[in-house]
């Protein structure tokens, strides 16, 4: 018997053995990227963990290359201390059970930007290699990673395809939910809002936002949709895919004059920052409820509109509120902070408008416009501001003129390698201009529209001065995941075609997307129209479902007399991954 046992156990052994290789080759790679080592006269050092970001999304490959969690990561350097450099990099990598550690630099000497890395693999099985990329500016910053971690999964893992479109798999489990979700919502709810916000189909309305979409009747069949979201009707000539879909909040019974969303008590959760006349509420949605975080007041400021953003990079985003006293004729704007228990005020009547930018390499970045015109406006310069000696202060100018930083945003729009600026000017009409402020282009069309004005100081006891209609928010951003960024602007439309200067009638809106095609911004999606008036806009994982979503102010009753009466609320629009 023993002699018969011994005979079968070896061939099983070495069968087994025969396929342990295969196993393991079909096992994915495991990779450690530590955050870079920043060299610059400036403090850049949160752009290691966007570095860190960007390149784990792109090497991430399913069943070739697995990146690990970068906490884990940032742990394991920490217990290796006084090792720096490629010691430093396996140290880690044998700590995780890493088989390659990539690490690296960027070194930034006036406007050259230059990226070093190097990937050591534990395991032995392949020798060391290094990658440089050099880039005239930080906004170059992000196509140059995107290039080196295709250069990275080509020679190291023979990965051909962009690890960009990984994330696809994900969109399609998400469109697969949303069929579900529509069978399910086909018949009319009982308990729907009366006043419909989407006027080309039926609309679904809840308390909360709930985890899955609500699907809207059927559009017509000559309208298309677009791949991004089917709430969204593309340019003529793209193609079409799905069904209407959103969500809708409770109505709120006040105007909603901003909005934006971030993680603002340091919960691991995003909260939706809402800005009032009078007051700021903080809510969390999570699970299709509504939770009530906190409630600020502004006394006898007006709020106008909100910002988050970590600009003084101590891990806690300020909530940044533009304002004006009172009298709509000076401004008197705030910074609030998170303090561990209560959001309190780290700045109080500032004389600049604040509005907060995410730029792709540089992360969260504070503009500001101090207002020393009291007559337009339009008339002073836009800065970027830093973070010093207990206050904002500028730093550098990006307009000298031409234009208001609540319809102001900035990017690489014309994909020329450098940053060009979108404006809303005082005509309501889009500029396009480089940073010297000659402008590229002109829309025709009008776009913003908003009841919010501001009330320039009487020159003379009794007279009183015109009032400017104030701008409302411009976003650039790549929701289509194509490397171009759209600008994201608000086209309210008046009864009276903004023929009366003084008074408004906004019937409906509609968020369009615009991209530069060589000659002009060119019209790539926009939104159903809404009934109402659009008052502002965030992008950004409100609901915390894993998934970034077009959030939308809309206020459907102004009120009939200013800040009482009024009806708002808050429209989702989900936004799919798209190959």
């Amino acid at each position: 018997m023993k002699s018969l046992n011994s005979t079968r156990v070896v061939p099983t052994i070495l069968f087994g053995l025969l396929l342990l290789p295969a196993i393991a080759a079909a096992a994915p790679a495991k990779v450690a990227v530590l955050p870079f080592a920043i060299h610059s006269d400036k403090d850049y050092t949160f752009l290691q963990k966007g570095i860190v970001e960007m390149l784990s999304s792109r090497l991430a490959s399913p069943g070739k290359v697995e990146v690990l969690d970068p906490i884990a990561t940032t742990n394991a350097m920490a217990e290796a201390k006084g090792l720096s450099g490629d010691k430093l990099a396996q140290a880690v990598a044998g700590k995780l059970g890493a088989d390659v550690a990539i690490h690296g630099s960027l070194t930034v000497l006036g406007e050259s930007v230059s990226i070093d890395a190097k990937t050591l693999d534990i395991t032995g099985g392949r020798q060391p290699l290094t990658f440089f990329k050099q880039t005239n500016g930080m906004g170059e910053v992000i196509p140059q990673i995107n290039v080196m971690a295709g250069e990275i999964n080509s020679k190291l893992f023979g990965v051909t395809a962009p690890a960009a479109a990984a994330p696809a798999a994900v969109g399609a489990g998400a469109a697969v939910a949303a069929g579900a979700a529509a069978a399910s919502a086909a018949q009319p709810d009982i308990h729907m809002h009366p006043e419909k916000l989407l006027q080309s189909g039926q609309v679904a309305s809840a308390e909360g936002l709930p985890p899955s979409p609500l699907v809207s009747a059927a559009a017509p069949t000559e309208q298309s949709s677009s791949a991004l979201n089917p709430a969204f009707v593309p340019a003529p000539g793209t193609l079409a895919s799905g069904d209407p879909g959103f969500w809708k909040s409770r109505g709120f019974e006040h105007l909603i004059n901003g909005i934006d969303v971030g993680d603002v008590d340091k919960d691991g959760q995003q909260e939706t920052v809402v800005a009032t006349p009078e007051q700021i509420f903080i809510y969390r949605f999570v699970q299709g409820k509504q939770q009530s975080v906190a409630e600020i007041k502004g006394g006898l400021m007006r709020f106008i509109s909100v910002s988050i953003g970590d600009i003084n990079r101590n891990s806690t985003p300020e909530i940044f509120v533009t304002g004006f006293a009172s009298n709509l004729n000076a401004l008197e704007s705030s910074v609030y902070e998170f303090d561990g228990r209560n959001f309190v005020p780290i700045v109080k009547k500032s004389r600049y408008y604040y509005s907060v930018a995410r730029h792709p390499a540089l992360g969260d970045m504070l503009l500001g416009q101090k207002q020393v015109n009291d007559e337009s406006i339009y008339a002073d310069p836009i800065f970027e501001m830093a973070w010093k000696g207990g206050e904002y202060v500028p730093e550098r100018q990006v307009l000298k003129r031409k234009g208001n930083l609540l319809g102001f945003a900035y990017g690489d729009i014309m994909q020329n390698g450098s940053e060009s600026i979108v404006v809303l000017d005082e005509s309501e009409q889009l500029q396009l201009l480089t940073p010297d402020g000659k402008r590229q282009w002109l829309s025709e069309d009008k776009y913003g529209g908003t009841m919010l004005y501001y009330q320039p100081p009487s020159k003379a006891i009794g007279n009183m001065n015109t009032i400017s209609y104030l701008p409302i928010r411009i976003r650039t951003a790549d929701l289509d995941g194509n490397n171009k960024l759209e600008v994201l602007v608000i086209q309210n439309h008046d009864r009276a075609r903004r023929l009366m200067t003084q008074q408004r009638i906004f019937s409906s809106g509609q968020i369009e997307a615009l991209a530069w095609d060589g000659l002009g911004l060119a019209p790539a999606w926009k939104t159903r129209t809404l009934s109402g008036r659009i008052q502002d806009f965030a992008i950004g994982d409100f609901d915390n479902d894993g998934t970034n979503e077009l959030l939308i102010a809309v206020v459907t009753k102004e009120g009939a007399v200013i800040f009482t009466d009024a009806q708002s609320s808050l429209v989702a629009f989900d936004l799919k991954p798209v190959r």
